[in-house]
């Protein structure tokens, strides 16, 4: 993509994300903030004021993080993914990422957090904060967490839904400026899922990783462009090398499935997560969204520090 291709691209974008938003340059990255410099989550309804704007950008690309179960691997309380789990995007599209369930960040694989590189040469290091439902869509006498409902989707399984009830595909809630959400049938308000934005200019193959459930195979793969070789690219687990260096527990197995191979991201455009073969066993996206347990909150701080 030529840089007049990419600028014209990014401005398309950046009206589609709404006025006083800006990209800020992050070695061959770019991190979306608001006008008063704080995190792209926590800006204010008006500056991205609605989803379907969003997508009619056509360079915008939308992950959300999930919980589900039953596990596809008895290794695990739940299901912890982003979805999709492979993506191909074009430099300089930007990659929304919605938290549709709490407690999650997106982190590179890099050399300034004591691992080994899995995103391009000359690409610094990337991390988002820890994320869950807008500040503002939550009543300031709320005691305990919101609870996502189950939404039946196309295949029948269920996946995570911020109105605080069951919804179907046509009435999929969208942000809009008074912060709440509402369904297209006019269902009551309920937590909204915070956001944040990324933009990859660097063509290549980025691998990123949830701190707190990497070790229950919270990782994705991301290829910007048609540059798919990576010589970290393996379908061997035992090639990996030793965690906290290499990737950590399932993680292992989500990175190294042959589902995510480049190539293959490439060729689908994205890889959804019931997809990977270590998943074709179980339950795939899940029969019901849970939240972690005590159990599983304790073995997540376990692993967050690595991140």
């Amino acid at each position: 993509m030529s840089q007049e291709n990419l600028e014209s691209s990014r401005r398309d974008v950046m009206k589609a994300v709404g006025a006083g938003t800006v990209l800020t340059a992050l070695g061959g990255t770019a991190v979306v903030s608001g006008r008063d410099g704080r995190a792209v989550g926590e800006v204010d309804a008006a500056a991205v004021e609605h989803d379907d704007r969003l997508q009619q950008a056509g360079s915008v690309h939308t992950v959300e993080t999930l919980i589900s179960g039953p596990p596809t691997n008895p290794e695990r309380p739940a299901d912890f993914f982003y979805q999709p789990t492979g993506l191909h995007v074009q430099p300089g599209d930007v990659i929304r990422f919605e938290f549709v369930t709490p407690d999650h960040n997106v982190v590179s694989y890099h050399p300034a957090f004591g691992m080994r590189r899995r995103v391009p040469l000359g690409v610094d290091a990337i991390s988002a904060p820890l994320k869950g439902y807008r500040p503002d869509s939550i009543p300031g006498d709320m005691v305990d967490p919101p609870m996502p409902a189950a939404e039946e989707g196309p295949g029948g399984t269920a996946t995570a839904t911020p109105g605080g009830e069951a919804t179907t595909p046509m009435e999929t809630e969208t942000p809009t400026d008074t912060g709440t959400a509402t369904g297209t049938d006019g269902g009551s308000e309920g937590p909204v899922p915070d956001y944040w934005l990324l933009a990859l200019d660097e063509p290549g193959v980025y691998d990123f990783l949830c701190s707190p459930h990497e070790v229950f195979g919270m990782a994705m793969r991301v290829v910007v462009g048609d540059e798919t070789d990576a010589d970290f690219e393996t379908e061997d687990a035992e090639a990996l090398p030793e965690p906290r260096v290499g990737p950590v527990g399932l993680a292992r197995v989500t990175l190294t499935d042959p589902a995510l191979a480049p190539e293959n991201i490439v060729e689908q455009g994205s890889v959804e997560w019931s997809a990977l073969e270590a998943n074709q066993g179980g339950g795939g996206e899940g029969t019901a969204t849970e939240t972690p347990t005590a159990e599983t909150e304790t073995a997540a701080t376990e692993t967050e520090n690595g991140g």
